[in-house]
């Protein structure tokens, strides 16, 4: 086997975790949760209006994805938007205002007797005893129903570390197949840089049959193998009725999920047709070489009867 066999074989299999991550770079853009939460984020058992969970959503993806300098600033921008929210579901005259308990009206100081809220600087109130992150904290503590909890606080963080935290690596791997792809066009091995194109989404479809049959059959145990590979049990697991269940039910994963595999197929279909276009490249180097060997035995052949006359 040759070396640029080799590095064929190696560029499909990186080019296969290349397209994986094509896929859940779609699954991260603001667009996708946006879209997805509008779906499905009904706000039926929330005391949040469905409208209030979309947007909740989005700041949440934020929090998550996002690379933050200040990860302290980001939990209290966090927790701001989510006490800002609360304010607005449970004020009186509201759609879920009859959802809202006494309790969780007098930590966000909006019970009667109570004192009047400080607004924070980027205009969401932060509650008469202390930051947003404190008021959220306190509102969780009456129920996981009404704020983000400092688990599913802790989660979310977990999350942005493992994200930033790969993102760098799986960015060199995309580097990695497009630098063998090149090496292979610049040698001209098109028959190499077709395997490449081709095996690489084949591999991908492959394990993606794998997982969508499993998921198909028990998506919840393909959901709870996903996590455990990247985090401790129990860390992961909130109410059902809880706001981040609210914001992200089970729905939105089984769609994040369609929008990775249908983006990684997507991109994949785009490197298997670049594959058969230099399949028929190689097709048409072989056939002028071949030309070109047989003219050349032609040649030779002639030279030689003119040195025996």
């Amino acid at each position: 086997m040759g070396s640029d066999s080799i590095l064929a074989g190696i560029g499909a299999t990186v080019l296969a975790v290349t397209l994986l991550v094509c896929g859940f770079a779609a699954c991260c853009l603001p667009v996708t949760t946006a879209s997805l939460a509008g779906a499905v984020s009904t706000g039926a058992d929330s005391p949040y209006t469905h409208e209030q969970l979309v947007s909740l959503a989005q700041e949440t993806r934020a929090f998550t994805v996002d690379a933050h300098s200040s990860m302290e600033e980001a939990r209290e921008s966090l927790a701001a938007d989510v006490v800002a929210a609360a304010r607005e579901a449970s004020a009186e005259g509201a759609p879920k205002y009859s959802q809202w308990t006494q309790q969780a009206k007098q930590v966000l100081g909006d019970a009667e007797g109570e004192g009047g809220a400080v607004a924070a600087d980027d205009g969401a109130a932060a509650g008469s005893d202390g930051t947003a992150l404190e008021t959220m904290d306190a509102l969780a503590k009456v129920s996981d129903r009404y704020a983000l909890d400092a688990d599913a606080v802790s989660h979310l963080e977990d999350c942005n570390g493992l994200i930033t935290g790969l993102s760098s690596y799986l960015g060199m791997i995309g580097v990695a197949a497009l630098i063998i792809a090149l090496v292979l066009g610049f040698r001209k091995q098109f028959a190499a840089l077709a395997f490449m194109l081709r095996m690489g989404p084949a591999l991908l479809l492959a394990v993606l049959v794998v997982l969508g049959l499993w998921g198909v059959i028990d998506f919840n145990g393909l959901f709870a193998a996903f996590h455990s590979l990247f985090f401790v049990d129990g860390t992961w697991t909130f109410n059902y009725d809880s706001l981040l269940i609210s914001m992200y039910p089970i729905d939105f994963w089984m769609g994040m999920g369609a929008v990775w595999v249908g983006s990684a197929i997507g991109v994949g279909l785009l490197c298997f047709a670049a594959g058969c276009l230099f399949a028929w490249k190689a097709q048409v180097q072989h056939r002028e070489l071949e030309e070109a060997a047989a003219a050349d035995a032609a040649r030779s052949k002639k030279r030689r009867k003119k040195g025996r006359k």
